[in-house]
């Protein structure tokens, strides 16, 4: 692809919920352009953004890509993300590295969880946002709802209207340009060929009113542009372009388009305004970053020719490439052969080999420059969300901020040969995807991977198989109970050893007393006269803690009680440090089983975001889950519910709220505290541990 100046590179987003048409637009957009020769269909699987074999096989978008064309001088990338919040990594990383989100908002179902998600991230990365409103063939397709949906959800934003629907669902045969004032029809059909042709008469009073909002929109961002418009009651089609680009850029207009992507219909239209309309990188505010390893603020202005400096946005381990680095260049040039810095691992390391990247194929180039999009070829060093820079002239961007994953499971290898190859097969996924979390629990001794719901992780583990060739089983994980006690209780702990010559004797007495939840543990000396020399006093220690630590009901950690040695006896020959350790632990478990104990069980605080429509069967759900609502409150045109809900009830809430809300609810989840549990919880907890050890 040629080389073009800054001013004319658009980087653009294609965000929002799934199944709004994403895919198929950016497949429109890339045939008008003339980068492809054919639209692909994402049913047929040949499309150019899921070239992917999860993709394919699945029939929607799980990563983010890259797609690139030039057009008229231009060169137009393309981010195609995944409208899913199970791969919201993608979302994420692809509107941090644009200059405009589209979001593409479903005809039929109007604004979702994942047009908010998508606006949202855009509104706070300072991206410029753009909308089209798609399928509008399809039954029940409203374009004025849509509209009316996107002015209550996102408020104070003027939307400003630059193709208008002529008919809709079946009727649906073309749309009114408003910039040109003329209607693009489809009278054959829309397989044809489309003509224009003059307003029709009976929306133009809609034109009118369409017409003088874009106007007055464009007048409204300069001072030289409103006394245009007043003094000659109108702006000239470039003076509307520069208007319309100015707010847009800033953020105080926002274009909507209508489309039939599938059929072609409405992307000429679009195609145009994201050349005319749409803010170049050297359009939007200079990127901002800090001083490494400070506070002081340092500004990169997007030019060639400041000093180099770019983000990692995404990493792919390639079969036949090798390692990826995607890298978005804000300022200055990376060159191949030359010396950068990874500043985040504070190492500098040689550039072999740079590729600018379109759908699933790799061009070699020689430099890449502000304001493009490309990847760095197998440069090891190299983290998503890492900054690279000149050596000598360094900054650091912030990280990308990720959710903490949703659900986990306990994974192990089907093949017991493949323990090693799991583990560098899990670590590869993990740097692809930073929302996929892996770590052995200490306490369970499992193996959990966790991700953002469960097609997440079935893409997870089928690219283990195909990818790596390592089957693995999953479960449901074990939950990490605690136990504690309720009252407090004393007991002895005596051990008494003879073999034959020297024996083994120590003598303690303890007391156990229940603290505040999360107070953790204390242990107390109150040892005088001499009862046990101080040299054993850590010894019992040491056995209170290992007692502790395995468990005495269920084999669970003991939290939130102290410890107080008061009393013991000694032997001058006999007594050790072992002996006073095994002493302390026997102690410890006879008071323990005397002090009222019971077991704690982890509450999650569950945050879940749904349409109205769908509150009472989640907070239904949550309470069949033990859960307790704790508030409900709008958010935009949604109800955001906070619960605490215990983690054993919470592990498939993911695919249940999928199933209740139509997949248009969206939640996260943390770890609140540990309470009691329920009696007949506690008890199952037990029952289970003591099976286990029979079976083991």
């Amino acid at each position: 692809m040629a080389k073009v100046e800054i001013e004319k590179i658009r980087n653009v987003a294609l965000v929002g919920h799934g199944d709004a048409g994403k895919t198929a637009l950016a497949e429109d957009l890339l045939f008008r352009a003339g980068a492809l020769k054919r639209r692909g269909r994402v049913e047929e699987g040949n499309t150019a953004a899921d070239f992917d074999e999860e993709e394919i096989k699945r029939g929607f978008s799980v990563s983010a890509a890259l797609l690139a064309a030039d057009y008229k001088g231009y060169r137009i990338n393309l981010l195609d993300v995944p409208g899913s919040a199970d791969f919201i990594f993608d979302l994420i990383a692809g509107i941090r590295v644009a200059d405009v989100a589209l979001v593409v908002v479903n005809a039929v179902a109007g604004v979702e969880v994942g047009t908010e998600r998508g606006w949202r991230e855009a509104e706070a990365n300072r991206v410029a946002r753009a909308a089209v409103v798609n399928k509008m063939d399809r039954e029940r397709a409203d374009f004025g709802g849509a509209l009316r949906q996107l002015r209550d959800a996102f408020a104070g934003v003027n939307f400003v209207v630059m193709t208008y629907p002529v008919g809709a669902e079946a009727a649906f045969k073309g749309y009114l340009d408003v910039a040109r004032g003329v209607a693009v029809l489809w009278e054959g059909g829309l397989t044809g060929e489309p003509t224009e042709a003059e307003v029709p008469a009976d929306l133009a009073d809609k034109f009118a009113s369409l017409n003088n909002a874009l106007v007055e929109a464009a007048a409204e961002q300069e001072d030289e542009l409103m006394e245009k418009y007043f003094d000659a009651g109108g702006l000239s089609d470039d003076d509307v372009a520069r208007g319309l680009l100015r707010g847009i850029a800033n953020g105080k207009v926002v274009p909507v388009f209508c489309a039939d992507a599938y059929d072609g219909v409405g992307g000429a239209a679009l195609l145009e305004a994201v050349l005319k309309c749409f803010p170049s990188p050297a359009d939007v505010p200079a990127r901002v970053g800090v001083e490494p390893g400070g506070t002081k603020e340092l500004e990169r202005p997007a030019a060639a020719a400041a000093p180099l400096s770019g983000f990692v946005f995404k990493t792919v381990n390639d079969p036949f490439a090798g390692k990826l680095s995607y890298v978005r260049i804000y300022s200055g040039k990376i060159k191949a052969d030359e010396q950068v810095r990874d500043v985040n691992a504070d190492v500098k390391f040689k550039v072999t080999t740079l590729v600018e990247i379109n759908g699933k194929t790799q061009k070699p180039v020689s430099e890449l420059a502000a304001g493009e999009l490309g990847a760095v070829v197998k440069a090891e060093p190299l983290r998503t969300g890492d900054t690279i820079t000149a050596p000598g002239d360094p900054v650091q961007y912030a990280e990308l901020v990720l959710p903490e994953p949703v659900m986990p499971y306990a994974i192990s290898p089907r093949s017991k040969g493949d323990e090693d190859k799991l583990t560098s097969s899990l670590g590869k996924l993990t740097e692809e995807d930073p929302t996929f979390h892996v770590e052995r629990n200490t306490e369970t001794k499992e193996l959990v991977a966790s991700g953002m719901g469960e097609q997440h992780l079935q893409v997870m583990f089928s690219k283990l198989g195909s990818r790596f060739g390592v089957a693995v089983d999953a479960k449901v994980p074990r939950v990490a109970y605690r136990e504690t006690v309720r009252k407090g209780a004393k007991a002895q702990g005596r051990y008494k050893k003879q073999t034959g010559g020297r024996g083994q004797f120590g003598d303690v007495w303890l007391e156990l007393e229940p603290l505040e939840r999360g107070a953790g543990f204390e242990f107390v000396n109150k040892i005088f006269g001499g009862a046990i020399p101080s040299k054993f006093v850590p010894s019992v220690e040491k056995g209170v803690v290992e007692a502790m630590a395995g468990g005495v009901l269920a084999g669970y950690p003991v939290v939130d009680l102290r410890v107080t040695l008061y009393d013991g006896s000694f032997h001058t020959v006999d007594s050790s440090d072992l002996a006073f350790k095994i002493a302390g632990s026997l102690g410890f478990k006879k008071a323990f089983g005397d002090a009222s104990p019971t077991i704690l069980e982890p509450i999650m605080e569950v945050t879940v975001r749904v349409p109205p429509d769908y509150m009472g069967a989640v907070t239904g759900d949550l309470s069949g889950k033990r859960g307790r609502v704790m508030g409900m409150e709008p958010a935009g045109i949604f109800q955001e519910v906070k619960a605490l809900v215990p983690q054993a009830e919470i592990f498939r809430f993911s695919s249940d709220l999928r199933s209740m809300t139509a997949g248009k609810g969206s939640f996260t989840v943390r770890l609140s505290h540990y309470e009691e549990a329920p009696p007949d919880v506690a008890k199952k907890v037990v029952e289970a541990s003591q099976r286990q050890k029979e079976e083991s």
